[in-house]
């Protein structure tokens, strides 16, 4: 090679070292964003996991409404049902086509909507969750007691989505409640009975058996047929009364019949009334009477009445007669007749009675006369 070409081997020797240089850059380059690849990848697979098991958990929470024997449902902010499960169809009644994107007071007695707008109203000040024990209203109009929890459902800013409810069925629980209750009335009831038949037999039999040996000592002296004839009609009278007293020891000796509901017991009285008053009573019944009524207050009511009706029947001279009775937040008991009217006020141990009933239940007792003619009782205790 000659020396005039040495600066051109030299320029070619240069290009080939920034060539090298350039290769070398490339490959760092090529391995950097490789690296950035495969990071990326297991990025991604990290991603496609988590995804994958927030899938997973999706589904399992969506098979767990879906099985649930309990109502569950979504409420959207302005108190529209967003979501429906079967627990909630089977409960209500409401198909999930049917009910979803109508105002939640579909479910709702008028009685029952103002403590539930108030526990929204609670939920969306920053509540977070409450409860509300009640009377819903199923698809055909009739109430189902529940309990409902209801929760506050926000965004990751704090903003409120909406509101979750959980509603369970209460009525086995409030059967089983009331059969309880009942029995341990009945158990008090028996202990009172046992109590009273003791004391009947022991010291009011025995009296009354007393007098009637003495009046037929008595007879036996007596010189005027007329007086001894009305002398042995009272000691018939006296062997008459002990018969019965006897027979009422018996009955209560004996077992009370399984209790019937307070509604069927209340249409029982106002039934058997009607022999006494010549016609039979209009009888209305408004309100969860049977599951809000405990039965200590239930037997007042039903002592109450058949006393009310005793004294239209005795003193009202009535065509027609009617009771109401209503359960909410308190029992209200109304009789009211066409009859003569009250007139001039009068001691009566009868009214005393119900009055004192009624005060002992904290509650209160009237009787007015009515624009019309007749009466009008209103016997009224609280149920909280």
């Amino acid at each position: 090679m000659t020396r005039a070409n040495h600066p051109r081997l030299a320029e070619l020797l240069a290009a080939l070292a920034r060539r090298e240089a350039e290769l070398e850059s490339d490959r760092r380059t090529i391995a950097a964003l490789q690296a950035q690849l495969e990071e990326t990848d297991r990025g991604l697979a990290a991603l496609y996991a988590d995804l994958e098991q927030a899938r997973r958990s999706e589904a399992r929470l969506a098979a767990i409404v879906r099985s649930s024997d309990d109502a569950m449902f979504a409420i959207g902010p302005e108190g529209r049902v967003e979501t429906w499960n079967p627990g909630a169809e089977r409960l209500f009644g409401h198909a999930a086509a049917e009910i979803v994107n109508r105002p939640v007071d579909v479910l709702l007695p008028a009685e029952a909507r103002g403590r539930f707008g108030a526990l929204l109203d609670r939920l969306r000040r920053g509540g977070r969750a409450g409860h509300f024990d009640g009377r819903l209203r199923r698809r055909d109009g009739s109430p189902v007691d529940v309990a409902v929890t209801v929760s506050a459902m926000r965004g990751p800013d704090g903003a409120l989505t909406g509101f979750s409810a959980v509603a369970r069925d209460l009525t086995e629980r409030l059967r089983m409640e009331a059969e309880l209750a009942a029995a341990r009335a009945e158990r008090e009831v028996l202990a009172d009975r046992e109590r009273i038949a003791r004391d009947l037999h022991d010291m009011v039999v025995q009296r009354v058996f007393a007098a009637g040996l003495a009046l037929q000592a008595t007879a036996g002296m007596v010189r005027d047929p007329r007086v001894a004839a009305r002398l042995h009609d009272v000691i018939a009278e006296l062997d008459a009364t002990i018969r019965e007293l006897r027979v009422a020891i018996f009955d209560l000796h004996t077992a009370p019949r399984e209790t019937a509901s307070l509604r069927a017991r209340i249409l029982r009285l106002a039934a058997d009334a009607a022999d006494h008053l010549g016609y039979a009573p209009d009888v209305t019944v408004d309100g969860p009477i049977d599951s809000t009524v405990p039965e200590r207050v239930a037997a007042h009511l039903l002592a109450v009445l058949r006393e009310a009706l005793a004294n239209v029947a005795r003193h009202a001279a009535a065509t027609a007669a009617s009771v109401t009775v209503t359960a909410g937040e308190t029992l209200t008991l109304e009789v009211a007749d066409n009859g003569r009217g009250i007139g001039r006020p009068a001691r009566s141990s009868g009214l005393t009675n119900m009055r004192e009933r009624a005060e002992a239940l904290g509650g209160s007792f009237t009787v007015t006369g009515r624009p019309g003619g007749g009466t009008r009782l209103e016997w009224r205790v609280p149920l909280s």
